[in-house]
């Protein structure tokens, strides 16, 4: 049992953390998973507290923990929710996802330890197939979130929720765990189970302890960069003749001022030097160049890049100097981005400039 005891205190440590918001970000979302991991620390309570006798003691503790249980998937579910929005207001339709969990509490005072077994196996079966579906929905935000930043940012590597989705497959091992000891699938899985438990509750730790601001903008910036998300800034913002302007103004500011080469450009920043709104410059990649925010700049990058390649006078930097002197801040942008425009990797088009340069081509 003592690894349980590790696991319901790590998962109580971890709520405890992310409602101070110790990670210094995301106040709303990690007060969200805060109370996920409170939710959950509570059913491991609960799980000791049937093989340890605290429930004879204690006779509503159990069924409690299962009311509990109950709130668990909507708080991982809205933790995600807030997560992958710039901006998020809360809406009456958001209760509903605690219904269940107020529906069972008057069973408590009906009922308490003594509920009948057909009501036990309904909320039991209940739990596990809500967490289910939660789980796999929280998992699609995560993913639409991956493709909707790139119309803001032109560097996801910090913000694309990776270490999320990480922690996601953290819990998705929990999942597993407890469906195979409830249903018994496996005895040899069953052996692991403890251990199991408290090695995913570390992996969850460390990932869901090293987060970044996703959105770091200001307040006033926040609910158009949501509307851009959402593609509420398509409807037409700009005249042909005002797209024709500003795609001159843009593509001035590109290979002139070259502001491709600021690693931390974003949306609204170009909005500025362009005076423009942001659901208007959103407007003018999509409609102006069919591109988003990320595709455009970076291929700037990306020429800049091949242009930094085949200058003498920078042959002294490494291919990791090249990337950075042009924009790029991250190398797994570097190369994912390079290979997708050119084709092959930078290495490779590095090597085919000196197999060009020996043989005359």
């Amino acid at each position: 049992m003592t690894s349980y005891y590790l696991t319901c205190g790590g998962m109580f440590i971890l709520a405890l953390a992310h409602l101070s918001n110790t990670p210094r970000a995301n106040p709303v979302a990690n007060a969200w998973l805060g109370g996920f991991f409170l939710c959950a620390g509570s059913a491991v309570l609960a799980f000791i507290a049937q093989h340890t006798g605290l429930d004879i003691h204690y006779p509503f503790l159990v069924p409690l923990s299962e009311s509990i249980r109950l709130l668990m998937a909507p708080t991982l579910y809205l933790a995600v929710l807030y997560f992958t929005a710039a901006r998020r207001n809360w809406k009456p339709t958001d209760y509903l996802h605690f219904l269940p969990a107020v529906l069972f509490l008057p069973l408590l005072f009906l009922g308490g330890p003594h509920l009948p077994r057909f009501l036990g196996m309904f909320v039991g079966i209940s739990v596990k197939l809500q967490l289910l579906i939660y789980w796999l929905l929280s998992f699609h935000l995560l993913r639409r979130h991956s493709s909707s930043i790139r119309e803001v940012s032109a560097e996801v590597q910090k913000i694309d929720l990776k270490w999320l989705q990480y922690m996601l497959l953290g819990i998705a091992v929990l999942m597993l765990l407890w469906y195979n000891q409830v249903f018994r699938m496996s005895a040899d899985l069953e052996r692991f189970t403890g251990i199991g438990y408290l090695l995913a509750v570390y992996v969850i730790a460390f990932f869901s302890l090293r987060q970044r601001e996703i959105f770091p903008y200001a307040v006033a910036e926040k609910a158009a960069i949501q509307e851009v998300i959402e593609k509420k800034s398509l409807n037409p913002r700009l005249t042909d003749d005002d797209i024709h302007h500003f795609k001159a103004r843009l593509d001035q500011l590109m290979t002139q001022e070259q502001l491709f080469t600021d690693s931390d450009l974003n949306l609204p920043q170009l909005a500025g030097k362009m005076n423009i709104s942001v659901h208007e410059l959103s407007y003018l990649l999509n409609k102006g160049y069919g591109q988003n925010f990320y595709q455009y700049i970076n291929q700037y990058r990306v020429a800049r890049v091949k242009e930094l390649m085949a200058s003498e006078k920078h042959q002294h930097l490494s291919m990791l100097g090249i990337a950075f002197e042009a924009g790029f801040n991250s190398k797994t942008t570097f190369n994912t981005t390079f290979k997708k425009i050119m084709g092959m990797s930078p290495g490779e088009y590095r090597e085919l400039l000196v197999r060009m340069d020996t043989t005359g081509q």
